[in-house]
């Protein structure tokens, strides 16, 4: 398969085969493998699992931040020009009429 197709089938997977798939796998690997063989490719793995995930998590944050920065900026525009349209009401509000 090729690379866009692969991530479009292996990230398209519902939740449920997607665990299956790796149950398969994990059981698929144990064998021939000694306990110790077993205990460093484990190891390899969630080692690299670690790095996937705090990419990813670092990622969301910097993301977040930079959405909260963005609503910050729209919120201020927001409130200078409510202010704008107060002293422009202000300025053309006809006296009251005697």
């Amino acid at each position: 398969m090729e690379g866009s197709r692969f991530d479009e089938w292996f990230f398209g997977l519902p939740p449920e085969l997607m665990s299956a798939l790796g149950t398969v796998l994990g059981f698929a690997l144990l064998g021939g493998l000694s306990a110790g063989q077993q205990n460093a490719l484990g190891n390899f793995l969630m080692l690299a699992a670690q790095i996937l995930e705090t990419s990813a998590s670092q990622e969301q944050l910097l993301q977040g931040q930079e959405q909260s920065r963005r609503l910050d900026r729209m919120q201020r525009s927001l409130d200078e020009l409510r202010s704008e349209l107060d002293e422009l009401k202000t300025l053309f509000t006809p006296p009251p009429l005697q």
